[in-house]
């Protein structure tokens, strides 16, 4: 799951990089296209057979539809806004808000430890995000108004994948929520520029391998297989490892400085990790 996650830090910058060659709806579509195609040979080194989700159908409908709409924000808030903070804003604002819906859905109880670890988790975040320097409206000028637009909508998926744990295996209902995230991304396509997808170059495709195959085809499909484990509120918890690869890939990717907050804000995010999974 930390090397999940690690995977998904990365893809912020990634997701910056392609967004310089194409729309956002043609990169969905793409996107989840090849993350469909990669849980085939998945499915078959594992055994797994293709079985229609009759009964978890509804969980996988209403999770295409959320995932969706997150990369609608994923892709277009990287290509107006920083990468690096998409990195901080979704990660860090997803588990609250997953949090607060499993204890209203689910009417779990809250634990001391775990409103701890998630008020240090946002702390981190803030820190990270170095919030004494950033003026709100700067969130909608540049664009940071899909972060969080996505960090909401994310929440959806990780539910939706918690509901269907006893109705599917983890590896079925990922082939089927890429496969009918894809129809659906196809719907918003531009018809005429489909194909142009395979006349960019080399740069292109390995940010946009790392964003379709490792991020969301494996990265995701292991966070899926926590949040059946583990329930979403903990499996959430897990994204606080994210900004801080996301901004030390940006960096490395795109020139961005590396702040001591950076450290800090990191530090802390890890700990509520910790502080929520703890026994």
């Amino acid at each position: 799951m930390v090397a999940a996650m690690f995977i998904w830090g990365i893809s912020w910058p990634n997701a910056k990089i392609t967004g310089q060659y194409a729309s956002p709806d043609l990169l969905m579509f793409w996107r989840f296209t090849l993350a469909c195609a990669t849980m085939i040979p998945i499915m078959f080194f594992m055994g797994k057979k293709f079985t229609f989700p009759r009964t978890a159908l509804k969980y996988v409908i209403i999770a295409a539809v959320c995932l969706t709409a997150y990369n609608y924000g994923y892709f277009k808030g990287t290509q107006i806004g920083m990468a690096s903070l998409g990195g901080i804003i979704v990660p860090t604002l997803s588990p609250l808000v997953t949090y607060l819906l499993v204890v209203l859905i689910f009417d779990q109880s809250i634990r001391r430890k775990e409103i701890l670890g998630f008020m240090i988790g946002i702390l981190g975040g803030l820190v990270l995000l170095r919030i004494w320097e950033v003026d709100l409206q700067d969130l909608f000028d540049s664009g940071n108004i899909y972060f969080i637009f996505a960090a909401i909508i994310w929440t959806g998926v990780t539910i939706m994948t918690q509901k269907s744990r006893e109705e599917t295996d983890v590896i079925n209902f990922s082939f089927w929520l890429y496969l009918f995230s894809a129809i659906l991304a196809f719907s918003f396509a531009p018809k005429g520029q489909l194909f142009t997808i395979f006349t960019f170059d080399w740069i292109f495709w390995v940010n946009f391998l790392m964003i379709s195959v490792l991020s969301l085809a494996i990265g995701t499909t292991v966070f899926f297989q926590t949040t059946m484990r583990l329930g979403s509120e903990k499996a959430s918890a897990f994204m606080y490892v994210v900004p801080v690869t996301a901004m030390v890939f940006s960096v490395i990717l795109l020139g961005e400085t590396l702040p001591w907050s950076t450290i800090v804000g990191g530090s802390m995010a890890i700990g509520a990790v910790y502080i929520v999974n703890r026994q």
